[in-house]
């Protein structure tokens, strides 16, 4: 039961931690000119490239379920 809380904690954390790179990268993309949707797109990209990354640390950190 341990350690399914940690996973959905962790799970929490990544999305969490997403959310903040697509943010960072759509206010970034906007100050550098881009338009306001190509700015969203980008910061997408972003999002969806640090859910898997921190999925693949996570396992690796507490390696498989037992």
């Amino acid at each position: 039961m341990g350690q399914l809380v940690a996973r959905v904690l962790l799970a929490a954390i990544i999305l969490i931690l997403a959310t903040i790179v697509g943010i960072v990268g759509v206010w970034l993309a906007q100050q550098g000119g881009m338009s306001l949707p190509n700015a969203i797109l980008a910061g997408a990209g972003g999002a969806g490239v640090t859910i898997p990354i921190l999925l693949a640390l996570a396992h690796f950190l507490m390696g498989p379920p037992s």
